[in-house]
């Protein structure tokens, strides 16, 4: 096969999978190793040889495309079995107005998944009004095998009561709010503590994936996946992070981010405290 034809090929398949439309994983994904190595959880079911994992994206209004892209291009394989989960099968749009997604499947229809993912939007704290979808973080995220987030999908999975005492990370203009749930806020690009696999913001979540793919089906499959989409960054700019960037820029972006939030939903800080309410009830369940 040639290198356009595979790269067409591979290209139509991470649209129908990222779209949902029952694909089982991206040809950019080698096959996975037949022993994966577990270096920080301990090695669980998603291991065994010839067994389907299941992995599902939690979709919804507003979040970030990227998010979800990445992730998905890097993960794969004959092995697994995607998902994308929303309250309905409706088309549901991204944060950008022309990028839209269809659910595989919905809340109801799927009660047990291995890999739980959430990915993150621009204003997290409008989507803590979404209970029906915090409750199936909560009662799924309960049952799986790794519970994972990318940029501020991870302040979605503290709402649900599935972060408290594990350190996770976020976008870097939020991670503070990750505290009121009861995680332990860390600024790395992707965080692992335990069965927990956090990335940081956006962009993020390539790295996140390859992590992932690296925990499921070994460092040779994440390898591949790496150099197939010649993961190699050279950013033109060096002002991706806060300690990068000039101080200025850092106090501008921050601003400009919660001037959207505020204008979005005015009585985010109070949807905090009552979100960090309604997860300490899970405890007492």
């Amino acid at each position: 096969m040639e290198r356009r034809e595979f790269i067409a090929k591979s290209a139509l398949s991470l649209v129908a999978a990222s779209l949902g439309a029952g694909a089982t994983g991206s040809l950019f994904a080698a096959p996975p190793a037949a022993t994966p190595q577990y270096r920080h959880g301990p090695k669980q079911a998603t291991g065994d040889k010839g067994k389907r994992i299941s992995l599902a994206f939690v979709i919804y209004p507003g979040m970030t495309p990227l998010d979800i892209i990445g992730p998905a291009t890097m993960l794969g394989g004959e092995n697994f079995d995607i998902h994308f989960v929303w309250r309905d099968r409706n088309p549901v749009h991204g944060e950008m107005a022309h990028v839209q997604f269809l659910p595989s499947t919905t809340f109801r229809e799927l009660k047990k998944v291995d890999v739980l993912c959430i990915t993150g939007t621009g204003n997290p704290y409008a989507l803590l009004k979404e209970h029906e979808m915090i409750d199936w973080l909560h009662e799924v995220g309960g049952k799986a095998e790794w519970i994972t987030s990318v940029c501020t999908g991870s302040i979605l999975l503290g709402a649900a009561g599935l972060l408290q005492g594990y350190q996770a990370t976020t976008h870097w203009s939020m991670i503070d709010d990750l505290k009121p749930f009861g995680a332990i806020p860390v600024n790395d690009r992707v965080v692992i503590d335990r069965n927990r696999i956090t990335g940081g913001g956006v962009t993020a979540g390539i790295d996140f994936g390859l992590t992932l793919q690296a925990e499921l089906a070994g460092k040779q499959s994440a390898e591949y996946a790496q150099l197939i989409t010649q993961y190699d960054p050279h950013p033109p700019f060096h002002s991706g992070t806060p300690q990068q960037a000039a101080p200025e820029l850092v106090k501008s972006v921050k601003k400009m981010v919660f001037d959207m939030v505020e204008a979005r939903t005015p009585d985010w800080q109070q949807q905090m405290k009552a979100s960090v309410a309604r997860m300490q009830r899970y405890n007492k369940a």
